[in-house]
């Protein structure tokens, strides 16, 4: 699908200079074509119901993890010239969260989804929605009528994910319920592989804050946590420093809880019954993060698997510091052979800790 009206060359080699200059980044080829066709379809005109038919509703960018996809997305996003209250940058569990907060006694799952629609929609000319992943089909429904309102309203759009379209809820009993959305991604979007072939991740130097400042503390034999811990100067709770935090069938049984810092055992956050919205409620009371006593994958059952995928999801979406002390290093976590869906982002992702 051709884009009308291409900018200046002069005007795309500008912004591509400021991304580089600013983040002191050097975009690899890969980056720099797609950034570029972005960075026209962005400065399109005119915008909305008014476009042109041959106009794109928007980029739809899948690939490997840690090539960059939601970070170039994210500048691209931030630097498009559309008045700030008019953007809207939705996460994937952000967006089912507020899906689950319109839910409530004497309303249809109908009503909810157009309450959701329109929270998110009102007002938004430019939308970006982050690491789109779907393995249900509730949240296929969901997508379908996003997707089918923001094609309606031609408001351009932005979105990541490690699927292809095609990819998306493959259980083969259940994809037929997304075939609407991926037939809305082929003929409206533009599709977009991004694959320089190199994970930055691996690559990526220590950071003074964020995620990235984190660490993954392997134990040694007949190590305890405790020493782990101090050789990055952390002391372990003490048995009194036990606390409940959330209420009522949500509450969990935190280590610690120490100012804006939050410390749990393995079992009692991911091999307990916790869910998506508690990682994050919490993720926006605490700055940082501990997470000690992590087994190997085989000494977790499917269910704490995933949560351990939600988890490292959401604290790298919040961007807060997390240090892990687990019985195997990272390349030895993974010692089964049928990980849960979306493991390879998180193996990509704690790549970052050091």
């Amino acid at each position: 699908m051709e884009i009308a009206q291409t900018l200046p060359s002069q005007t795309v080699a500008s912004a591509l200079l400021e991304i580089e200059s600013l983040t002191g980044t050097t975009l690899d080829a890969s980056q720099r074509r797609l950034a570029t066709a972005v960075i026209e379809l962005l400065h399109r005109s005119p915008q909305g119901s008014h476009a042109p038919a041959d106009v794109p509703t928007g980029y739809f960018v899948y690939g490997p993890p840690g090539r960059g996809k939601t970070w170039l997305m994210s500048q691209l996003f931030e630097r498009a010239s559309y008045p700030a209250e008019t953007k809207r940058h939705v996460h994937f569990h952000d967006f089912f969260r507020n899906l689950q907060q319109q839910l409530g006694p004497g309303t249809s799952m109908r009503k909810a989804i157009e309450a959701t629609l329109t929270e998110l929609l009102a007002g938004t000319e430019l939308f970006f929605f982050d690491e789109l992943h779907v393995h249900d089909p509730g949240s296929a429904a969901l997508l379908n009528n996003l997707l089918a309102e923001i094609a309606e309203r031609g408001i351009p759009t932005l979105i990541t994910s490690n699927y292809e379209p095609e990819g998306l809820l493959p259980d083969v009993m259940f994809h037929h319920v997304i075939e609407p959305s991926i037939t809305i991604l082929r003929e409206q979007f533009v599709v977009e592989e991004l694959d320089g072939g190199t994970d930055y991740r691996s690559l990526a130097a220590p950071r003074s804050g964020g995620f990235a400042s984190g660490h993954w503390l392997t134990l040694g034999p007949g190590q305890a946590t405790q020493d782990a811990l101090l050789s990055v100067g952390e002391i372990a709770p003490g048995s009194d420093e036990v606390v409940t935090v959330l209420e009522g069938h949500r509450a969990l049984q935190a280590s610690a809880v120490r100012g804006s810092q939050i410390w749990f055992d393995f079992a009692n956050l991911l091999g307990t019954r916790s869910v998506t919205h508690d990682y994050l409620e919490l993720a926006e009371q605490f700055d940082a993060w501990r997470l000690t006593d992590v087994p190997r994958l085989s000494r977790m059952d499917p269910a704490s698997r995933q949560r351990l995928v939600t988890l490292i999801d959401v604290l790298v979406e919040r961007d807060r510091p997390l240090i892990v002390c687990a019985e195997v290093s990272r390349e030895e976590l993974v010692d089964i052979a049928d990980p849960p869906p979306d493991l390879f982002r998180t193996q990509s992702r704690l790549q970052l800790l050091q």
